[in-house]
């Protein structure tokens, strides 16, 4: 069984989980995709519900959510109770319990084995300190009242890179997120930065995952007993696993590889670029004639010998197949699935050093490479995302 948690975050996403990751230790549905992806759910999945409360951040930054996502969580008690900051700041105890109880009684229908607690996101100051502990307060009363006999996690959702990036800043939400923890007698902590996009090579990105890496130290010191997810990310999910700051990497399913609020709007279908797994690379790429000619000139440096050139060949002649989207998200699915297993299959101990190894030599294989076109933005160079992540595995 492996450790990763696929977040599947509708139909399509469903069939790659079918598909691809059966062998996961659980898999992740929002409470609103239930009624779209219904009886296919497997009887033997076991299933993380979460109920989405973090979309209730678009109304609260003046935000209009999502339609699908407003029309759902409309139908529990008291739902608007998280939409403006005076409830949050100053929460009406009984209507939180109703609201909560309303979400909680939906999520038990289903059987799962673990339920999100209903949390909102992390923000500057401490505005929602109280309405998260008075929610938290009252998932353990409905729990004990409903005699729930599977596992809370307690979500902890970053919204901004500087929540995550000076020690200062973070030990306040984790003190926060401690006392939250221990009012729900939750087993299970979610984290992930919501704002982390780890493939864009960025030239930040080598101080902002070191950061990233200390939090999850300091995490680990207040939270002893609990179990740690965390993303989903592109690859700094992979190297906390890898070091043992979490039991369970969170991982897409193909497409977007960062995490995407409650209630967020899909992205315009015009805009939205079928990506493909560069395997040896261990990075993504935006599929198309530019790719196409890139993938020639890469072949022309290296040895025909080298298995990435075997990779990097058969990419080339199935190059016009993986042009649609469902086709890069099932390759990338499944690259991504692969990577992962040849780091599970070595003993814990040595993850760290398999994991900096394999991404070592994405790095030097990417140096011997010209540069990606001009889509990939700050990420151009072949070996920068291998080599950001590589750097922080030790």
């Amino acid at each position: 069984m492996a450790d990763y948690i696929p977040f599947v975050n509708g139909i399509t996403d469903y069939e790659t989980f079918r598909a691809h990751y059966r062998d996961s230790c659980m898999v992740r549905i929002p409470l609103e995709q239930i009624n779209r992806i219904g009886s296919q759910i497997p009887g033997n999945a076991p299933l993380w519900l979460d109920a989405g409360i973090d979309g209730y951040e678009h109304s609260l930054r003046q935000r209009a959510p999502w339609s699908s996502w407003a029309s759902y969580i409309g139908h529990f008690r008291e739902n608007t109770l998280l939409t403006t900051e005076g409830s949050v700041k100053n929460p009406d105890k009984e209507k939180v319990k109703s609201f909560v109880w309303s979400v909680l009684d939906k999520c038990k229908e289903l059987s799962p084995k673990w339920i999100t607690v209903p949390q909102l996101p992390v923000i500057e100051g401490n505005s929602r300190n109280k309405v998260n502990r008075a929610l938290a307060r009252a998932a353990y009363d409905w729990k004990v009242a409903k005699g729930f006999g599977g596992e809370f996690v307690l979500p902890l959702i970053f919204t901004h890179q500087e929540q995550v990036r000076i020690k200062t800043n973070w030990i306040p939400k984790l003190q926060v997120a401690r006392r939250c923890c221990t009012d729900a007698q939750a087993s299970l902590i979610w984290v992930v930065d919501s704002s982390l996009y780890d493939q864009d090579g960025t030239g930040t990105f080598p101080k902002r995952f070191a950061a990233l890496v200390s939090f999850h130290e300091d995490l680990r010191g207040l939270f002893l007993q609990e179990r740690v997810i965390a993303g989903p990310y592109w690859g700094m999910n992979l190297v906390l696993w890898a070091r043992g700051l979490s039991e369970y990497p969170g991982v897409s399913l193909g497409t977007g590889y960062q995490y995407r609020l409650s209630g967020s709007p899909p992205g315009s279908k015009g805009k939205r670029k079928s990506r493909i797994a560069l395997a040896p690379l261990r990075r993504r790429a935006v599929m198309g004639a530019e790719l196409k000619t890139w993938l020639e000139t890469a072949l022309n440096s290296l040895n025909p010998k080298y298995e990435a050139y075997k990779q990097l060949l058969r990419l080339k002649q199935h190059a016009e197949s993986l042009e649609t989207r469902d086709a890069s998200r099932r390759q990338t699915a499944e690259v991504y699935k692969n990577w992962f297993h040849s780091i599970q299959q070595v003993p814990p101990v040595a993850r760290a050093l398999t994991l900096y190894q394999d991404l070592s030599l994405a790095y030097v294989l990417g140096k011997q490479l010209p540069p990606l076109p001009k889509s990939e933005g700050p990420g151009r160079d072949p070996s920068i995302v291998a080599q950001q992540l590589m750097l922080n595995c030790l």
